[in-house]
């Protein structure tokens, strides 16, 4: 039986990659969008762990064919659900309901019933889906299946972790008494103004069946047509949210793909965020917390911290990042923009992919695959976070929120924090963020007078190329005398510091190009 169900969903993987592929491949609007449709399809028959799948494409597409994932697909009718609670509560519906009502909607691993409790609390009840534990096991089979291909193989994932990180979490949200604790625990740890965690009814609560206060609201495209003030108020509840989950409570919300939160509110008209469904929250050990918050802040007052000791904290493979440790302070002022500055940040001037390759070029791949397996997941929690500010088009102060979340106590903390100090080779260079240049310089001068100095921020040496005049530029290349190509790749490996670039003297000109760590 096993077998023959494994074989059931090896067949709708392989449906789903032909639709995913005729989507890729699709030049013409009209066939695009039938096939976006052809594909939500079959992502929403197959819920498991393919649907969830379809629910990421929702939250980076926003288009009405995944939109529907987010909404909730067609339920499966009360009557076929009855039996399955009745047999969870160990008693009849009508001795703990007043009523109970059809679903209207339905989500990847179960559906929800509004319902009335006898004592007249209106209440939402999750119950999972009669065999989808099967349906996910022989998911989890397939996925177990994986071979390590492309980036997989070449830059050294553990793919073996990744699939003991998704089946560890997929079981886990299959019991919904796992999630009722930790939506309780994080209603008690998360206080936030403006976020609303449900109540938990824990005496009602099973292993497939989860019962809470009833929540309402709308989606985040509604919302996002409210006052500039209320889309303020709600952007600031979302970060606050993340930032005091991570930091302070250790325990964050990774699944936020828009039909988890519904906006409202209150009696006082007040904007109000209600997060729901917590059957993937991923825990953050202390000493992450610290290091992590420690790496901010050197990375924001260009302290002497040393990223690579941050990272190995954090769980990161040192022995892999030590090849590119030179280039992890200029990594971490890509990856910490939004701290470096004290005004409302737009997350559409990030160009974090662009930044990220322009540093790293193929060593990317290095650095994630150096990084520990739930790392996926606290990225889904800050995209997600973003995605939500570009829909709400707000820009908020990303680190004077963080201060607010975490308070300057716990700040304080991060900093005096001692991190494992790692070892590096004598070739290798663990440098600090003080260690880094801050600007890059370019003078111009003629018959020994100067016509022109500029000074940019130091990380605009990694598109030096695209900064040069083309006349000049291809002088310089004419000349032979300066390899920019060699000239990246050691400020690739070396990192951004202090040093004298190149001298091109170009008739009765005579440029030059350094970089420098004082103003």
């Amino acid at each position: 039986m096993a077998i023959l169900k494994t074989a059931k969903r090896a067949l709708q993987f392989f449906h789903i990659g032909l639709a995913a592929k005729k989507l890729q491949r699709t030049q013409d609007e009209t066939e695009h969008l039938l096939a976006k449709q052809a594909l939500a399809g079959l992502f929403a028959d197959a819920r498991g762990i393919t649907m969830k799948v379809g629910q990421l494409f929702a939250g980076n597409d926003g288009t009405t064919p995944f939109q529907e994932l987010v909404e909730g697909i067609e339920p499966l009718p009360l009557k076929a659900m009855i039996p399955l609670l009745e047999a969870e509560l160990g008693q009849k519906v009508k001795s703990v309901f007043r009523s109970i009502e059809p679903a209207i909607a339905a989500a990847s691993l179960g559906q929800v019933h509004l319902a009335v409790l006898k004592n007249g609390d209106q209440v939402a009840v999750k119950i999972r889906y009669p065999d989808i534990a099967d349906a996910v096991d022989a998911e989890l089979r397939l996925v177990g299946l994986m071979p390590g291909v492309g980036p997989v193989n070449r830059w050294g994932f553990d793919l073996d972790a990744y699939k003991k990180s998704l089946r560890d979490n997929m079981r886990r949200e299959l019991d919904y008494r796992s999630e009722a604790q930790r939506q309780d625990v994080f209603g008690r740890s998360v206080q936030v103004p403006g976020l609303k965690v449900p109540k938990v009814y824990s005496n009602l609560c099973r292993e497939r069946v989860l019962v809470q206060s009833r929540a309402q609201g709308v989606l985040i495209d509604k919302a996002a047509s409210w006052s500039e003030q209320d889309r303020l108020a709600i952007g600031q509840t979302l970060m606050m949210t993340l930032f005091k989950s991570l930091f302070v409570a250790g325990e964050v919300h990774g699944d936020p793909h828009p039909g988890n939160v519904f906006y409202s509110h209150d009696e006082y008209g007040q904007p109000q965020v209600t997060l729901l469904d917590y059957g993937c929250t991923i825990n953050i050990a202390e000493q992450r917390r610290l290091a992590l918050l420690k790496l901010i802040v050197g990375c924001r007052e260009r302290s002497s911290t040393k990223p690579l000791d941050c990272f190995a904290a954090l769980g990161f493979d040192s022995k892999k990042l030590i090849p590119i440790s030179g280039s992890l302070p200029a990594l971490c002022q890509i990856l910490f923009r939004p701290f470096l500055i004290n005004h409302p940040f737009d997350p559409e001037q990030w160009q974090l992919g662009k930044s990220f390759n322009d540093l790293l070029g193929d060593y990317r791949w290095w650095f994630r695959s150096a990084g520990p397996s739930d790392l996926f997941l606290l990225m889904r929690a800050f995209q997600g976070l973003i995605q939500q500010l570009q829909q709400l088009d707000v820009n908020l102060p990303w680190w004077t929120l963080l201060q607010q979340a975490v308070g300057r106590e716990f700040i304080q903390q991060a900093m005096a924090f001692e991190l494992p100090i790692i070892k590096c080779a004598p070739t290798a260079k663990a440098l600090s963020f003080d260690q880094q240049a801050t600007v890059l310089c370019v003078r111009v001068s003629e018959g020994g007078e100067q016509r022109i100095s500029i000074k940019m921020p130091a990380e605009a040496v990694l598109d030096l190329e695209h900064l040069i005049p083309e006349d000049v530029l291809e002088r310089i290349i004419a000349s032979g005398k300066i390899d920019l190509k060699q000239l990246s790749d050691s400020i690739r490996a070396n990192g951004i510091v202090p040093q004298q670039l190149f001298t091109f003297e170009d008739g009765r000109k005579t440029y030059r190009v350094w970089l420098s760590n004082s103003d």
